[in-house]
C-alpha cells in the first residue's frame, strides 16, 4: 500500500493518511476485504504518531471506508454496498406494500397507478448523474459524454427526491461516498453504478520529476475537485514545491503560465494558457466501458 506523507505541508497528516486511504479504496487498488496496517505497524512505517493513525482510522470508519473486524483489524468496506433484499412470498410483499401504502395515507388508486407506471418502466437507454455540487456535476458530465456513445443528463440528490421523473430509462451513476445516499433516493432495484476514479501515479511521477523548487497549479470548474486534488498531491508537493488552486470559470480564459506545473481537470484544460499541463481525467475508462455494458446487457 503505497502512502507519502510530508511533514512540512499545510494538509494534517491524519488528512493526508486518511485521504490517500480513500482514494486507494476508490480506485480499486484496495478492495474489499483487504485489511490495513496496525496502527502501530502504519506508525513505524510513516515515522507518525500512533494517535494520528488513529485518528485517520477513526475518520474513516465513521465515513463507513473501512470497519473493525474480531481482533481489532481494520477492514476495507463493500463500497457502496446496498443490502440484499430479503426474499420473501410474492402475496407477502403484496401484501405488505397494501398495508404500508394504506397506513402512511395513500389510497387503492394511487398505489396501482405507480405500479403500473413502475411496470412500464423501460431498461435505461441514457446516463442520469446525481452529484451535489454544480462544478463537478458539470465535469462529470462533461468527460461522460465524451466518453460514451450515450445521452448523459445530470440532477442533484435534493432534485431528485423531490421529482424521480428523470431516472426513467436512466442508469444512474455517482462517485464513491455518495452512492448511499443515492441509493435511498431511487426505487428499489434501480440501475445504479459507482464511478471509479482514474489512478494519479502519472502525474505523481510529473511532480516527482521536478528537481527544482517549483510553483503547482491546480484549476478546476469544481471546489470539490480542487480539495481532492489538494489533498492527494500535498504530499508530493513537499516542501520544495509550492501549490496554488484556481477556480475556473469555464466561459473566460485564465492565464496560468506563471505555473511550472498545472494539474487540471478536463473542462478547465480549454480555459487555461500554461506552459506545462496535467490533464487529469476523473472518470476511469474502465468505468464508461461498465456503463456501455450495462445499458447494452440491458437492452438484449
Amino acid at each position: 500500500m503505497r502512502i507519502h506523507i510530508d511533514k512540512g505541508s499545510d494538509v494534517t497528516i491524519c488528512r493526508q493518511l486518511s485521504e490517500q486511504i480513500v482514494f486507494l479504496i476508490a480506485t480499486g487498488r484496495l478492495k474489499a476485504g483487504d485489511a490495513l496496517p496496525s496502527v502501530r505497524q502504519m506508525a513505524l512505517r510513516h515515522k507518525i504518531h500512533a494517535n494520528t493513525v488513529s485518528e485517520a482510522y477513526k475518520d474513516l470508519v465513521e465515513r463507513q471506508w473501512v470497519e473493525r473486524r474480531r481482533g481489532k483489524k481494520m477492514v476495507v468496506r463493500e463500497l457502496d454496498e446496498v443490502p440484499a433484499s430479503r426474499k420473501e412470498d410474492l402475496d407477502d410483499l403484496i401484501d405488505a406494500a397494501i398495508r404500508s401504502a394504506r397506513e402512511r395515507g395513500y389510497t387503492l388508486r394511487q398505489l396501482r397507478k405507480r405500479v403500473r407506471e413502475r411496470l412500464l418502466m423501460d431498461p435505461p437507454d441514457h446516463v442520469l448523474i446525481v452529484e451535489d455540487e454544480p462544478g463537478l456535476r458539470r465535469l462529470l458530465q462533461q468527460e461522460l459524454s465524451k466518453m460514451l456513445p450515450l445521452t448523459v443528463e445530470i440532477t442533484s440528490p435534493d432534485t431528485l427526491a423531490g421529482n424521480q421523473g428523470p431516472i426513467i430509462g436512466a442508469l444512474v451513476v455517482s462517485l464513491p461516498g455518495r452512492a448511499k445516499r443515492v441509493v435511498s433516493i431511487l426505487p428499489r432495484g434501480h440501475p445504479f453504478l459507482v464511478l471509479e476514479p482514474s489512478g494519479v501515479d502519472a502525474h505523481v511521477k510529473l511532480i516527482q520529476q521536478l528537481r527544482d523548487a517549483s510553483v503547482i497549479g491546480v484549476a478546476s470548474i469544481s471546489q470539490e475537485f480542487l480539495h481532492f486534488a489538494r489533498d492527494l498531491l500535498a504530499p508530493v508537493i513537499g516542501g520544495l514545491h509550492s501549490m496554488e488552486e484556481h477556480l475556473i470559470d469555464e466561459h473566460a480564459t485564465r492565464d496560468l503560465s506563471g505555473m511550472d506545473l498545472v494539474f487540471c481537470d478536463t473542462v478547465a484544460r480549454r480555459s487555461i494558457k500554461a506552459r506545462r499541463i496535467a490533464h487529469y481525467r476523473l472518470i476511469s475508462g474502465a468505468t464508461a466501458q461498465d456503463i456501455v455494458n450495462r445499458i447494452a446487457s440491458s437492452v438484449d
